[in-house]
Parts: C-alpha cells; structure tokens; sequence
C-alpha cells in the first residue's frame, strides 16, 4: 500500500477506516467497482481505435451508456401505462425530451429514435430538429414542443420550421408578446400558454390568471390559431410529495378555468420537475397518485379529463453518463485531511457542484481491497473552490482507498447539465484540456457497439481563443 506523502502540518497518523456503504446498483468485486453490471475499471481499461492505433483511453473519460436512455425512456412510457390501466385514466400521454438538460448529438438521436417527442428552447435548438430531420431520426410530423422565451431569432425560426412542413410544431407562449409575432405570421399552429403557478421563490416564467384569460381570448379572435395546451411549469419537485400534489392541483384548477374559457383545450402539460430515475423516488406509486388527482379535480370542476405531456430531462439522462479521472497527487490539507488530486478539474467539469452544491456519487473505481481514509477530491487548477465536496455542500470528507497507486476515482449520475454549464469544445479554467468520450451501445442482437473520441488537442483550445 502506497503510503501519502507527509507533510509539516501532518501530525498524527491518519485513521484508517472501512470501505463506505454501496448505494443500489454498486457492487465490488475482485476489489473492483461494478455500476449496474458494468465493470467500470474495463471501460477505463477498455483498448479503443484512437490516433491511427489501438491504445488505453486517457483520463479524464466521460462514458455515455446510451442503452440507459432508452430504458428510461420505455420505463416512464410503461409506468404511465400501467397506471392508466390501473386507475381506467381515459386520455394518452406523450413523453417529451426536454433538451436543455444534455443536447449532445449521441443523446438527442438516441431518444428521438426511441419515440420520444423533442422540448426546444432556442433559435439554435431548432436548428437540431432539422439536423434530426435530415438524418432520419424523426418525420416531420414527431411533436416539436417550443419552450423558452421567443426572442425574434427564436420565433421566426418556428415559423421557418412549420413553413417547412413541421406539422406539430406547438409554441408555449410565456407572454402576450410572443403570441402576436404568431398571430401576425398567418401559419396555422396548435399552441399552449404556460401559466405562473405556485412557487416558494420569486418566479419570472409564465402568465397571470389576469394575462391568460386574455391571451385564450386573442387566440381565439384568430382563425390559424388553436389553444390546446396549458403548460403548468411546476416547480416543486414530483420528489416532494404531498407539496407537489398540492401545486399540481393549483395548477390542474387553472387548468379547468382556462377550458372553461376555451374548450378547444385539452393537453396538461406539467412542465417538468422529474427527478432522476435512480433518485429513490416510486414512480410507480407517483403516477398513480398524480393520475388519481388529475382525475378527482377534474371531476370536481366539472371539466374533461385531459391528455398529458411530460416534459422531462434530468429523469431521462442523468444516470446514463459517467466522468473518471486519475489520482496523480496527493496533498495534506490544514486540518490532517489529504486532497486527493486529479487530473481535471471539478470546477470545469461539474460547475453545478461547486455554485449551487450539487451532490454526485463519487466512488473510487479500484483499490477497494484495502483501508480507506476520509479524503478530499481537487482539481489541477489554482483555484481555492476547486474542491470535492465543495464549499457550497455541508458535506463530510469522502471515504477513499489508502491505497492511491492507479487510482481511479468515477463522478456518477452526472448526464445532465453538466455538458453545458460547463461548455463543450473551448477553453476551460486554467486551460486545463477536456478528456476523451467514450460511448456504448448495443446492436440489434444485443452485440456491444463502442464509440471513442480523444480528448482536446492544444491548437483547438488555443483556436478557440483567438491565436493563430
């Protein structure tokens, strides 16, 4: 066993202590660390084509599972089944992938073609439906649903987009604003109106009751113009509870106003607020209980029941990413506590961490058969908050093996959001370069497919910063 290197402010031997608890779906064997049946340390080890020649992925390595997207994707869509079976729910749902959470190509293409519907939220975004288009991974018919605030650039690109023969394109309109630009274009469209709900904090998105009523009234004023949709922009986690369905049931009685007022209504939309499926949340038992409520309102407001749209990304890829890096020093910290550093940097890689403290599943990949001690994880920066767990957690040390020689530390759970708060393909704090990706997939016989890009060459990064 490696020893670390001492330090003047070391003192007293560091305790060592046993290995932490597994969550569900971790397993050790052979001192190894198996996620969901996959042997992690081979995928590290894993030879991969790259540079003309077989060779060793490098660290950093983010792995995508692209198999995990589409059996979340055909979880939620049985779970709704079952539970419209269960409770004689009369309407359909459609599942809607809500791009922002991961818009990589490998991602998008992946749920589209599995049968989810498309959430846009910008002028680029659309730009991705036709690229989706083109290739085959929709028809022109797949729902394209239009979120987000409908800046000039944004709106005359949906118009471009139905213009195109993009029969479903549905905008959800956030002001009174945006719904003239449409009113004015003359296309036909079904659209939606995202109402303002009930919040705990100060909330920008969506109508008042006041501005609804008068938005469904100007809609239907215009002959190409058809309100279908109410989107309910939740934003009480469906993890919280009896607070969710309280908010849901807020919103579900303004739903029945607004039909009320326009009956040519008749999509829920909840507007996200999925956790992810590894979350510990029973989604079983949750849809059930939503399902139960949407139909116990509706019955008591006097109102058909509608059909729903679950916009959802953070559910639908969070658990289908992975990020290792290698241990390549050690340092001990002021209160007898090692830094274990890697070579990255958590700041750049996981920016949600260190800003708002967002928790990961951290374990080392090997080195499990030996003791373990309280750690900390750093990044290769010269930055005080490049830490694991970071300053923002109320967070113990990490339980990692003594043993450092080789050692590989995973950040699990960590497909959504990250890609693009922490930005793709330029430079990065302190210049430190992105890693390689590495993805997996399985043919038709269930044969694996594997896909590997190597990581960011120095005339990209300096490129992207203006030198020649």
């Amino acid at each position: 066993m490696s020893a670390l290197p001492r330090t003047r402010l070391e003192t007293l031997p560091l305790p060592f202590t046993a290995a932490p608890a597994l969550p569900a779906g971790y397993e050790i064997a052979d001192g190894r660390l198996f996620y969901r049946g996959v042997d992690v340390m081979a995928l590290v080890n894993r030879p991969v084509f790259a540079n003309g020649r077989l060779e060793r992925p490098a660290t950093p390595l983010y792995v995508r599972r692209l198999n995990a997207l589409r059996e979340n994707y055909a979880y939620l869509k049985a779970t709704f089944a079952a539970a419209k079976a269960q409770l004689g729910y009369p309407r359909e749902a459609l599942i809607a992938y809500a791009s922002k959470a991961n818009p990589a190509a490998p991602v998008v293409k992946t749920l589209l073609e599995a049968g989810a519907a498309y959430e846009c939220s910008s002028a680029f975004d659309v730009d991705v439906v036709r690229h989706a288009a083109t290739n085959g991974w929709v028809d022109r018919a797949r729902p394209i649903l239009a979120n987000g605030f409908k800046i000039p650039r944004y709106a005359n690109a949906l118009l471009r987009l139905r213009a195109e023969g993009f029969e479903n394109v549905l905008p959800i309109f956030d002001d009174l604003e945006e719904l003239e630009v449409f009113a004015a274009a003359g296309q036909p469209f079904e659209v939606g109106l995202r109402a303002r709900t009930l919040s705990d904090q100060p909330n920008r998105f969506g109508l008042g009751a006041e501005n609804m009523r008068a938005a469904a009234e100007r809609l239907a004023a215009t002959d190409h113009l058809r309100l279908t949709t109410y989107h309910a922009m939740q934003t009480v986690s469906a993890a919280r509870g009896l607070n969710y369905q309280t908010a849901l049931i807020h919103s579900l009685r303004g739903y029945a106003a607004l039909y009320r007022q326009a009956p040519t209504l008749h999509r829920f939309n909840f507007g996200g607020g999925l956790p992810a499926r590894y979350s510990g949340m029973h989604f079983e038992a949750w849809m059930r209980q939503t399902l139960g409520t949407i139909m116990a309102v509706c019955a008591e407001e006097g109102v058909p029941v509608p059909d729903l749209i679950f916009e959802t990304g953070r559910y639908m890829v969070q658990d289908h990413a992975m990020k290792f890096f290698k241990v390549v020093k050690t340092r001990m910290g002021a209160d007898g506590v090692p830094y274990y550093m890697i070579d990255g940097s958590i700041m750049s890689n996981f920016p949600d961490a260190w800003a708002l403290g967002e928790q990961f599943t951290v374990l080392p990949a090997n080195n499990w058969d030996g003791a373990f001690v309280q750690a900390r994880l750093a990044g290769l920066t010269c930055d005080h908050d490049d830490v694991y767990p970071t300053r923002s957690m109320d967070a113990e040390p990490l339980l990692l093996p003594a043993n450092t020689e080789g050692l590989v530390i995973g950040f699990f759970e960590c497909g959504a959001y990250q890609e693009t708060l922490g930005g793709r393909h330029g430079a990065h704090h302190c210049l430190l370069p992105e890693g390689g990706e590495l993805i997996l997939d399985e043919d038709a016989e269930g044969a694996s497919l594997l896909q590997y890009e190597g990581g960011q060459e120095a005339p990209a990064m300096l490129g992207a910063l203006g030198y020649a």
